[in-house]
């Protein structure tokens, strides 16, 4: 035993039982650790004493740091083995080891050469002391205040740490989350992903209750963490989408992978409250790639859930949904240009009054042209109503047509939506511009899609009654391609209603449509509401049309779409 060892053998009996505070004494002077733990022998801070490490050099130090990852401060001499060691070491420590929390305080034996400030700030030095200014006293407040700020330091890490584990993490079910995920996959190994979405999920939580369903996902996480493989992590993304990342380098492995989850799936149970539960999944794949991981397999995942449930779909470049979005894509881009740019045309086709077969009012339908092509609203409306532009156009096509009608006495037709009609400022924007350009009220229809659901939403149907209030006429649009149509005539004041172009088209040879026709015209005449008839293509279907007492007739046999009104 040293004698350094009998000297301070006591202190460490009395020691606190706390865990004590690591000093590291780097120095090639013996007499320098024996003075430093003399002087610091009774030393506390916070309830805990000193345990000390020594190295004669700075390789002996760099050993030990590998070691211990507790070191809270370090007295280090500059001149060892070499004129720099000390400032190497530092290095070393910062930038090497990545060590940003222990406190390092520079001693020298060599009065006025002290390191430049640049150096004592690139290498975060806590303190530079020559050694002749470390009486016992002095030691012992350096040492007090750099724990002080490794304590500070250690405390803010922590915290730090803590956040970050709480941004990572899914607080139900402790597994990584979307933002885990998308780190793990910040990678250029290729890497496979599966996406799980529990089928019917919501409809647990209807009938059981959101305890239930939580129950079911953290015992739908747990199996998944013990049948996943070794190199398998798990993820809760969001509600009931799970995901696992694997960095298996074979195909086979990846749908073996697959299938032992879909198996340990389909064979457990989940008994909660008393209530046993099996369930389905559906997953999408991305095998093998990078880049865009969670977004493939997304596609994939929508994909499988389009074709069906319980379903693993593999991401393909070639997939139909992929064509979709780049269709989607597309078309926003387009439309987006066409409102910056006055590109959405109104056009308008002629309605003829049967009886007379006078032109009494037209429908208002938009147009988007780009690049010299006129497009119909069939190839754009689904994505318009993707992105959330319907009222924009609605809005367009109604000052275009109110523009056009100003210099005439014939009524017109609009299009709106369930869109336009849950928007705060419908009423009021429809009021200004017909008085605006001076048209009366009882000159507008306005036509309102049978499937818009527009009952189940109570701002539509005040808009609607508020609507007819003002003297606007209301029309159902494509009448008897929904079950819901009879609820609707019973509950909306309608003026018109439009005979959908799926019985028209075909009346003069498919008795069906006859028959299904003359029930429509049946109820609307009992409660007083007028007809129209949609797709009359041709002589024969317009005079099946007139003799069967429908009030008005549209189609390209009597007028097409035009940017300008029939003279």
């Amino acid at each position: 035993m040293s004698d350094d060892e009998l000297l301070f053998a006591p202190e460490e009996k009395e020691a606190s039982a706390e865990t004590p505070w690591t000093v590291m004494i780097v120095d090639d002077d013996a007499e320098v650790h024996s003075f430093t733990k003399l002087a610091l022998h009774d030393f506390t801070f916070e309830r805990k004493s000193l345990r000390f490490l020594s190295a004669y050099s700075a390789a002996e130090a760099t050993e030990i740091l590998q070691k211990h990852d507790d070191i809270a401060v370090i007295l280090l001499d500059v001149v060892m083995e070499s004129e720099t060691a000390g400032l190497d070491l530092v290095e070393t420590i910062r930038y090497h080891f990545n060590n940003t929390t222990v406190r390092i305080i520079i001693r020298t034996g060599q009065p006025g050469v002290a390191p430049e400030r640049y150096v004592i700030d690139h290498y975060d030095i806590n303190d530079y002391k020559e050694k002749t200014e470390l009486t016992t006293d002095r030691l012992y407040t350096t040492i007090r205040s750099a724990l002080s700020q490794y304590k500070q330091i250690v405390e803010l890490l922590n915290k730090k740490n803590e956040i970050y584990a709480t941004l990572i993490t899914d607080s139900l079910t402790g597994l990584g989350n979307r933002v885990k995920l998308n780190y793990d996959l910040d990678t250029d190994k290729p890497m496979s992903l599966v996406l799980l979405n529990i089928d019917a999920f919501s409809m647990i939580n209807d009938v059981y209750g959101f305890e239930v369903g939580d129950q079911m996902l953290l015992q739908f996480g747990k199996i998944l963490r013990d049948t996943s493989g070794p190199t398998c992590t798990v993820y809760r993304l969001e509600a009931d989408i799970f995901a696992v990342l694997t960095n298996h380098k074979e195909i086979q492995d990846v749908q073996k992978e697959v299938f032992r989850i879909q198996s340990s799936i389909t064979k457990n149970s989940f008994l909660i409250n008393g209530i046993e539960h099996r369930i389905n999944v559906t997953m999408g794949v991305v095998e093998h790639d990078i880049g865009n991981m969670i977004q493939k397999a997304e596609i994939a995942l929508r994909e499988a859930r389009k074709m069906s449930r319980n379903r693993v779909q593999v991401y393909s470049d070639t997939l139909a949904v992929i064509a979709q979005i780049k269709e989607n894509t597309k078309w926003t881009k387009w439309l987006k240009d066409a409102l910056d740019h006055d590109k959405l045309i109104a056009y308008f086709q002629p309605i003829v009054e049967c009886k007379t077969g006078s032109i009494i009012k037209y429908e208002t339908l938009v147009r988007l042209e780009h690049d010299g092509v006129i497009y119909t609203p069939y190839l754009f409306l689904a994505t318009a109503r993707y992105a959330g532009l319907l009222y924009q156009i609605t809005q367009r096509m109604f000052d275009q047509a109110c523009a056009k009608f100003a210099s005439n006495t014939l009524g017109f037709t609009i299009n709106i939506t369930d869109q336009d009609l849950v928007e705060s400022s419908f009423v009021d924007f429809i009021e200004l511009t017909r008085t605006r350009y001076g048209i009366e009220a009882d000159r507008i229809y306005f036509e309102i899609l049978e499937d818009s659901s527009i009952l189940a939403n109570p701002i539509a149907e005040k808009h609607l009654n508020e609507l007819t209030a003002l003297g606007y006429h209301l029309c159902l649009d494509d009448f008897g391609v929904q079950c819901s149509n009879f609820a609707q005539l019973g509950n909306l004041d309608l003026d018109i209603v439009k005979i959908d172009g799926i019985y028209i088209k075909d009346i003069d040879v498919n008795k069906k449509s006859q028959v299904v026709t003359e029930s429509i015209l049946f109820f609307t005449h009992k409660i007083g509401v007028k007809t129209v008839a949609e797709f009359v293509h041709s002589a024969q279907v317009y005079e099946i049309v007139k003799a069967m007492g429908i009030d008005y007739a549209q189609g390209y046999f009597l007028g097409e779409p035009k940017p300008d009104l029939v003279q």
